[in-house]
């Protein structure tokens, strides 16, 4: 199901997010981008997303996914979601100073459910992890809540469903 007409480029980001957003003195700090039938994120782990002394915890890697398949929902459906399931195998043990790419998109669309899966992988295209999962529309009040936490920079691409109104 790759059919958006959305060309590549980087998808807007937000001032408090865990993930991507930029006034979050504890978070990630990412961009996630649309590439094809895809969004995209890479990220390089640090030691504080640390479980054991050597292995990234697998919650970052779960975090991961749940954003860019967050993002390909909200594409597919141009409004504001979350996850209602997450299913994440964890295939491989990822480590500090490890280069990840992270791929979401969807599998099946409706107005109501949305189904997406991910996969993290290395830089050598080995699968790290994968995840399935269930995404749903955020109310008219949790959508324009959402909307007021998008940053508007020439950067991203201009989303007008991610716009305030009023």
């Amino acid at each position: 199901m790759g059919e958006w007409s959305y060309a590549d480029g980087i998808l807007p980001w937000t001032k408090t997010c865990f993930v991507c957003g930029e006034d979050n003195p504890k978070g990630l700090h990412l961009r996630s981008r649309v590439e094809g039938d895809r969004v995209v994120l890479t990220h390089v782990t640090r030691e504080s997303e640390l479980g054991y002394r050597h292995l990234v915890h697998g919650g970052i890697s779960m975090t991961l996914l749940d954003e860019v398949m967050t993002w390909a929902a909200i594409l597919t459906l141009k409004g504001s979601c979350v996850a209602a399931e997450l299913t994440v195998r964890l295939k491989k043990p990822v480590a500090v100073g490890q280069s990840l790419r992270v791929e979401g998109w969807i599998t099946s669309a409706k107005t109501r459910l949305t189904l997406a899966e991910g996969r993290i992988l290395d830089d050598g295209g080995e699968v790290l992890a994968t995840a399935t999962g269930k995404y749903v529309p955020m109310s008219a009040d949790g959508h324009n809540l959402c909307v007021k936490d998008f940053v508007d920079s020439r950067e991203a691409m201009d989303l007008p469903f991610l716009k305030a109104e009023g």
